[in-house]
């Protein structure tokens, strides 16, 4: 039986490419109500007291230039290394040659399940640390930048629970889809499926640069 991955909104490059897998969307309630049952007790208490808090002052124009090119430049190189890693030379040569006769197809697709491991990891891990680093630079350039570095870092731990799962089903999926290339060609399959991993980890990683890429954003409202 297949499972419905919870899913982002069907604009977002992880969400289209879960439709051409034949995913269909979970439905879900509104995001309001979604994330009344995701905070806790001490996030509400987190939540309410950054609400409470009166607007800080800002910094001057050039301090605010100065955050807005240094979060950009550090989002470009973090998409960048984070883009490199994901294709492994050796598992792209490896892709591109016959698989082998006789080995079980578990076999062969524990390579890529341990890097698809690892570059989630990794993702989580760097992208966590630059939406970290983000937050006081955000805080220093406006008064109301200050509160929405406060309500992230809220949300981030009440969220981040909730985004483990829903990439959580994903590895499945992918075995799913190796399953099938290797049933249509036992001996090339593994090319298409390497496409596959290398679409479904740029979704991902589009999909986890969202709070970043927001953060971002209320820099440059900052600025205007």
């Amino acid at each position: 039986m297949q499972t419905a991955l919870p899913q982002p909104a069907a604009a977002e490059p992880l969400a289209r490419l879960l439709l051409q897998w034949g995913v269909a969307p979970a439905s879900t309630p509104p995001v309001a109500e979604r994330l009344g049952g995701w905070l806790g007790w001490a996030d509400a208490i987190g939540l309410s007291q950054v609400l409470a808090t009166p607007p800080a002052a800002g910094s001057d124009a050039g301090a605010r230039r100065e955050a807005i090119d240094w979060a950009e430049a550090a989002l470009a190189r973090l998409r960048d290394e984070l883009s490199a890693a994901f294709d492994d030379a050796l598992l792209a040569r490896e892709s591109a040659e016959a698989a082998p006769d006789g080995v079980p197809l578990a076999d062969l697709l524990a390579p890529y399940r341990l890097h698809h491991a690892q570059q989630q990891r990794s993702m989580a891990a760097r992208i966590g640390t630059l939406r970290e680093r983000l937050r006081p630079r955000l805080a220093e350039v406006s008064g109301t930048g200050a509160r929405l570095a406060q309500l992230d870092a809220v949300f981030e731990r009440a969220v981040v629970a909730q985004e483990r799962q829903a990439l959580a089903g994903l590895p499945a999926l992918l075995s799913r889809r190796a399953a099938t290339h290797h049933t249509a060609d036992p001996r090339r399959w593994r090319a298409r499926f390497w496409a596959d991993l290398q679409r479904a980890l740029r979704a991902e990683l589009d999909l986890r640069l969202q709070p970043v890429l927001g953060l971002i954003e209320a820099l440059h409202q900052a600025e205007s």
